[in-house]
């Protein structure tokens, strides 16, 4: 297959499945994220690149943002909200980071592919990109490898989210910019 066949292929795989994506599920992570004391993030493998990514996109925006496992990460507590990744909803790190923060009485925001995974049905809220995942069934109907489509809608997701918390903050491009790493 030619690179533009790809490329077609790849969009409208991802196009599917952000079409099954409800607004109000964004609205709510907004509103939690903005409800928030501070945002922690975590996930792991593309995911946990996604959810670096998110977290740089929070700090630019002006909020309290930081990933699980730097050094310079603080301990979580009751306000904060964990907003947890996991394509396939399984990924036992990922869900036990989740309960451990709930245990400290923080809020979990869990991003997955099924409502019927260990990591939504903890969660306090949750957002589903509802697609398979070839973690959880090989068989999942997709040409690209592994998650893919997935991870790409996560991130394409994640980066409007960003767009409407950046609205809703009122932070526009030079605000931002001012934030930016500099020692680049």
């Amino acid at each position: 297959m030619l690179l533009s066949e790809w490329v077609r292929h790849d969009l409208d795989e991802v196009t599917a499945i952000l079409d099954r994506v409800d607004d109000e599920g964004a609205s709510a992570m907004v509103d939690s994220i903005l409800g928030a004391r501070r945002i922690f993030v975590v996930a792991l493998g593309r995911s946990g690149m996604l959810a670096r990514m998110f977290a740089m996109r929070l700090m630019q925006i002006g909020l309290a943002a930081y990933v699980v496992g730097d050094v310079t990460t603080p301990a979580i507590a009751a306000g904060d909200l964990l907003v947890a990744l996991s394509g396939s909803g399984r990924t036992a790190t990922v869900v036990a980071m989740a309960r451990k923060a709930q245990d400290f009485g923080a809020r979990v925001l869990a991003i997955t592919s099924s409502v019927a995974t260990p990591l939504a049905e903890l969660a306090d809220h949750r957002v589903i990109l509802p697609a398979g995942s070839v973690k959880n069934d090989i068989a999942t109907p997709t040409r690209l490898p592994l998650a893919n489509a997935l991870e790409q809608a996560m991130a394409i997701y994640l980066d409007c989210v960003g767009a409407m918390l950046a609205e809703r903050c009122g932070q526009d491009n030079a605000a931002m910019m001012r934030r930016h790493a500099n020692l680049e």
